[in-house]
């Protein structure tokens, strides 16, 4: 178990040659040609709740705008991540305005933005009972397991901060095409996101 969620067995996987999987051909969940994605949100972190809509907009191929706001429009986050790594923070209410927890919604959305970044050494694995792929991204601190799926998206994803911070992230979908949920929980802080996708109508929210 791992902060409450189940995860896969790291030694069901073999070693295979990075040139079986291109790293390039993992596809995103998150496509610069698609207008925006709204989810509504669930945020539990410690004893404190929130709850609200989040808004994931492409703003170039690479660059991303995430905006969360309560049900009645109040702005909670306003974030901006760059293909180039970089990150702007444009907005933080004053709850939520402390670095160590800014920079744990930053990682875990730049987790779920970011399938595998350029600049990791990976090494590839496969799992020996149903074949899918394991890929295991090595960066100067932290450690990040990739599980992808028949159709090269990411549905999970483990990272390792030194030897107690744990973060994963769970992709529910239908198809191989669109999130329907997402899930991410951190041991041993007690911070849990739940993102359900919303089959919008364009006029119920602007920015």
């Amino acid at each position: 178990m791992f902060g409450g969620c189940s995860v896969s067995r790291l030694n069901d996987f073999e070693r295979i040659p990075e040139t079986s999987v291109d790293r390039n051909n993992i596809q995103p969940w998150f496509r610069g040609d698609t207008n925006r994605f709204l989810f509504r949100t669930h945020v539990d972190i410690y004893r404190n709740h929130l709850g609200g809509l989040m808004l994931i907009k492409p703003v170039h191929e690479e660059d991303y705008r995430v905006l969360f706001i309560t049900e009645v429009g109040i702005k909670v986050l306003d974030m901006e991540f760059l293909g180039s790594g970089d990150f702007k923070l444009h907005y933080c209410i004053d709850a939520l305005n402390r670095k160590s927890v800014l920079e744990t919604l930053k990682n875990d959305i730049d987790l779920l933005l970011s399938p595998v970044p350029e600049s990791t050494k990976i090494k590839m694995m496969k799992d020996r009972q149903t074949g899918n792929i394991l890929i295991k991204s090595k960066e100067r601190r932290s450690v990040t397991y990739y599980f992808l799926e028949d159709h090269y998206r990411v549905n999970k994803a483990m990272r390792r901060n030194g030897c107690m911070k744990k973060t994963q992230m769970t992709i529910y979908s239908t198809g191989f095409s669109e999130i329907d949920s997402i899930h991410i929980c951190h041991s041993p802080v007690k911070l849990n996101i739940y993102l359900s996708k919303l089959n919008e109508n364009k006029s119920e929210i602007s920015e």
